[in-house]
């Protein structure tokens, strides 16, 4: 749904397919899924200490925020609809032949519009929800892992290479019983 208008203005010569799906399907999908990951708490923490959620956690939710104004469940059917309708006028302004096909469909229409042999294979349609969340949790785990990981090995050596510096210097910063004489500190500052 996002930047059809911009990617049929880059790529002019570009087939354009359209894989329709039912609103209400496609809304109910969303919301058991792709909502659920709009909101996982996990996000929040992580993006704060993992690369790759610092860049797409923040776009999601604007992504979210520019296609259905932030209320996916009050506005995510209307802005389906109104994507499809905007592509289709596109198309005909530009005068460019649009394949409208449903998952269901197979191979055929596909690679027909494609000009392309149908492969040797069945045609995929799973699409399987009910494991989505699951996954998405489950790489957010190895996403902070991850992050766990390169703390200990960067962040943690240099933190525990000031403690032995400041150690050193409690125990070896003055020879008055090893603690830090502000006293003979100035004196040396002033030459005396």
């Amino acid at each position: 749904m996002a930047f059809g208008p911009e990617l049929m203005a880059a790529y002019p010569s570009a087939k354009i397919i359209l894989t329709n799906r039912d609103v209400d399907t496609w809304h109910k999908s969303c919301s058991q899924t792709l909502l659920q990951a709009r909101w996982y708490w996990g996000h929040e923490i992580l993006q704060y200490l993992d690369w790759m959620t610092a860049l797409v956690h923040p776009l999601r939710k604007k992504y979210w925020r520019c296609l259905f104004a932030d209320d996916f469940e009050a506005n995510g059917k209307t802005a389906m609809l109104a994507h499809y309708a905007e592509i289709r006028d596109l198309a005909q302004q530009q005068g460019r032949q649009v394949l409208e096909m449903e998952l269901s469909d197979g191979w055929e229409p596909l690679c027909s519009f494609l000009e392309v042999d149908v492969p040797p294979f069945p045609y995929p349609k799973m699409n399987d929800g009910g494991n989505w969340v699951l996954k998405m949790r489950e790489r957010a785990r190895l996403r902070a892992k991850a992050a766990t990981s390169r703390f200990l090995g960067t962040a943690l050596p240099v933190i525990m290479a000031g403690v032995a510096v400041w150690a050193m210097i409690r125990k070896f910063g003055s020879r008055s019983g090893g603690h830090f004489d502000q006293a003979r500190c100035n004196r040396r500052r002033s030459g005396v």
